[in-house]
């Protein structure tokens, strides 16, 4: 037998005796020791009270964001006030460098209105004429345009004239009257005298054309085409061609009769409104802040949001795996 065959024929006598003596730990101990608590992990543990962290993180990051937007608001307030102070100044000390030459525009302004007024050609009574008058007239608030409105309407009626078109836009922003009016050519004058005392003269436009050469050049037809079909050698045509022409007389002559008058009255600009106080400044900077704290912290969400989704996903797998590997090492022993 060689040396190598006498070893391992040893070899396995020992590990045979071995086998047969190995140690049982008693029932007691194995109860023991499953009952023993795994040891404390080292390093940071994710074993906290995430139901008191989580309210205390909260109430923690709205206080920061409460109290950012304040410091923010009470600054962006207080620079507000200073410029709703210096501006108003500023503009103060410019009315006040350009008064006199305001003052000079508007008497000369008021000067020309009152001379154009002053200026409206009447119409020839001798001769019959198209009277065509345009005015924009600015009067003071919503109520001030209705009641002119009205005073329009009936003025016209009480001259013996009619209303064409009317458009009346209000209550709005801007409110506005259009009135397109036919006066009789004899009181023109007074009506336009009276539009024009409804407000502010803004812009006036009066337009004269001869109509009596046309009526004339038209009689002389007529009476020549009358004395043609009288004698008895007119062409067939002739009386389809004189009604015509009494026609377009006619038209002429009552165009002459009755003046075009077009009246827009508008609302003037309102007042400046008053600035706001610095409360209401200092609340409204501050919700401005809290809304774009909130687009941010919504913007973060929608990023980072699937990457700590993933995070919490691992961790928690992570400790399920620890889990059941102590639970495996504790079964074997």
């Amino acid at each position: 037998m060689s040396p190598l065959e006498l070893v391992d024929d040893r070899f396995e006598k020992l590990a045979e005796e071995l086998r047969a003596a190995r140690p049982v730990a008693p029932v007691a101990l194995c109860e023991r020791v499953r009952a023993l608590e795994p040891p404390p992990r080292r390093g940071f543990s994710f074993d906290l009270p995430w139901r008191r962290v989580f309210p205390a993180v909260a109430i923690a990051a709205l206080a920061a964001a409460v109290g950012v937007a304040g410091v923010l608001g009470i600054v962006h307030g207080s620079r507000s006030a200073q410029r709703a102070t210096v501006a108003p100044q500023a503009r103060q000390k410019a009315i006040k460098r350009s008064l006199p030459s305001r003052r000079a525009n508007l008497q000369a302004t008021d000067k020309a209105f009152g001379a154009a007024v002053l200026a409206v050609p009447a119409p020839n009574s001798e001769r019959l004429q198209q009277y065509d008058a345009s005015l924009r007239v600015r009067v003071r608030n919503q109520e001030e345009l209705s009641k002119r409105t009205q005073d329009a309407l009936r003025l016209a009626r009480k001259l013996g004239g009619y209303v064409v078109w009317a458009n009346y836009a209000a209550p709005s922003r801007s409110g506005n009257s259009n009135l397109s009016l036919k006066i009789p050519i004899e009181h023109v004058q007074a009506a336009i005298a009276a539009f024009s005392g409804y407000g502010t003269l803004v812009r006036q436009r009066i337009v004269l054309k001869d109509l009596q050469q046309r009526v004339d050049d038209l009689a002389a037809r007529i009476q020549r085409l009358r004395s043609r079909i009288a004698r008895g050698d007119g062409r067939p045509q002739d009386r389809a061609r004189l009604a015509q022409l009494l026609r377009a007389r006619s038209s002429t002559v009552k165009r002459a009769q009755m003046a075009s008058v077009a009246l827009t009255m508008v609302v003037g600009h309102k007042a400046a409104s008053a600035p706001a106080s610095r409360f209401h400044r200092t609340i409204d900077a501050a919700g401005s802040v809290l809304v774009r704290e909130l687009e941010l912290l919504l913007y973060a969400l929608v990023v980072a949001g699937p990457l700590l989704a993933i995070g919490g996903a691992g961790i928690l797998a992570n400790r399920g795996v620890r889990r059941r590997s102590d639970q495996r090492l504790l079964e074997r022993s």
